[in-house]
């Protein structure tokens, strides 16, 4: 990693377009950005906002019936295959589902078709955040003394999702306002040119986008949302897209417990 000329060192910013299993031993001394924008990390981030204590991830079902199960009292199960509830389920995927009189002092557990098993791709980063818009602000505040940032787009059924690569070029283009000389890869570039394309086709104000059904708009276009409309969640689009809802910054917690919480530096 190379300091510039005035000894602070130089950002490096990598985007993953799909999850990659292989990108694990290069984000061990990183810090790794999974982004589910429809619907996974912005249910986690909308949960941990409305008083959640924990929430705990797996990529199968059985296992998070299992880690569900284990402790007293028991966690919530949480989650969805294909955008349908998963039986036997407590909640399902929305966020309109996460208000505080459900999820306020409970620990969770989510297992999802593509987030949770993008957060599982990069399980061994040194720090691990998980971004939506709902919070991405707060996201790119605690990321801009970040030397190593690598952003994984969680896709959909293993193909590159429109909605969180917008997402990570958001990220990627904010973070270089703050640190003009990073380094980014050619997928940050990519994701960072399609954020832009969308400020520019006339939803944006001010350098920003001006309401949150602008930005559903082009959430709409995605393969995830497209998947969501079909399967009747057209609300959540626009649940999704309320830019900065929430001030807060969700990872992983420090401790050896594990799981994901409010960061100690976020403002309720």
């Amino acid at each position: 990693m190379e300091n510039d000329a005035d000894g602070v060192m130089q950002q490096t910013i990598r985007v993953d377009l799909v999850p990659d299993f292989r990108s694990a031993r290069n984000v061990e001394a990183g810090c790794a950005v999974v982004i589910d924008v429809l619907r996974a990390t912005s249910v986690m981030v909308t949960a941990c906002h409305h008083g959640a204590t924990r929430i705990w991830t797996c990529g199968e079902v059985d296992a998070a019936r299992h880690l569900a199960a284990a402790a007293q009292p028991t966690r919530l199960l949480c989650g969805e295959r294909h955008c349908r509830p998963i039986e036997g389920f407590t909640l399902g995927n929305s966020p309109s589902e996460y208000g505080p009189s459900v999820v306020g002092g409970r620990e969770l557990v989510l297992t999802t078709t593509n987030g949770t098993r993008a957060i599982e791709s990069v399980a061994s980063a040194r720090r691990l955040v998980v971004a939506s818009f709902l919070n991405l602000s707060a996201t790119v505040q605690t990321l801009i003394a970040e030397p190593n940032v690598h952003v994984v787009c969680a896709g959909t059924d293993g193909e590159v999702s429109y909605e969180d690569v917008l997402l990570a070029g958001a990220i990627t283009a904010r973070l270089r306002q703050h640190r003009a000389d990073a380094r980014i890869d050619d997928s940050a570039r990519i994701a960072q040119s399609a954020w832009q394309a969308v400020l520019d086709h006339g939803v944006s104000s001010a350098g920003g986008l001006h309401s949150t059904e602008a930005l559903a708009g082009a959430l709409q276009q995605s393969l995830g949302g497209r998947n969501l409309i079909r399967a009747g969640y057209q609300q959540d689009i626009l649940r999704c897209a309320q830019l900065d809802a929430f001030g807060q910054v969700v990872e992983r917690g420090p401790d050896p417990v594990g799981g994901f919480v409010l960061s100690a530096d976020s403002a309720r």
